[in-house]
């Protein structure tokens, strides 16, 4: 009798793959909502940017670093916001989900 741990593995790798990319999913929308904002709406949601940097084409950079602990884990997350006259261009954000649900917003969700 073969075993069915390979089939099982192969499944719960899916499982496991797929209900992370639908909670990334939301936070994916929030970024791709910011496009067109002005960058006053960006600082209303997460305030004055922890690292701003302007680029010579024009374009500046701005960014907010956040981390949280908890038991053995420290949570991570940046944001980062590229904005062309004013306006944000590009939006993204890299991080665990610990910190990616704790601080990634979208432009309607100032707190």
């Amino acid at each position: 009798m073969k075993s069915k741990f390979p089939v099982l593995l192969i499944v719960l790798s899916v499982v496991l793959f797929t209900s992370c990319a639908a909670l990334f999913a939301k936070y994916n929308r929030y970024m791709t909502e910011w496009q067109g904002h002005k960058e006053d709406e960006v600082y209303l949601v997460y305030g004055p940017p922890m690292r701003a940097q302007d680029l010579e084409d024009g374009r500046k950079i701005i960014a907010y670093d956040f981390a949280s602990s908890g038991g053995d884990a420290t949570n991570f997350c940046e944001v980062k916001f590229i904005l062309e006259g004013g306006i944000v261009s590009t939006a993204n954000y890299r991080g665990n989900f610990g910190a990616v649900e704790r601080f990634v917003r979208g432009p309607g969700n100032a707190n």
